[in-house]
């Protein structure tokens, strides 16, 4: 019940939030090759950041500036 209370309200947000956990447990077990990388384990975040808050953005742009 209160996973529908606070679910997305779409399939794509469900899979953008299900993108950004993804990339939240690969920046947390990132080992010794993934930390040398440009960016490492704080690339993930970043990117799971983004993944996180762009449907919000979305959201927010379109009752703006929509029709």
């Amino acid at each position: 019940m209160l996973a529908a209370l606070f679910g997305p309200k779409d399939e794509i947000t469900a899979i953008f939030y299900l993108v950004a956990v993804v990339l939240y447990v690969l920046a947390a077990f990132a080992g010794g090759t993934m930390g040398r990388r440009t960016g490492g384990a704080v690339g993930l975040v970043a990117l799971g950041l983004a993944f996180q808050a762009f449907p919000t953005m979305w959201t927010t742009f379109d009752a703006a500036f929509g029709d």
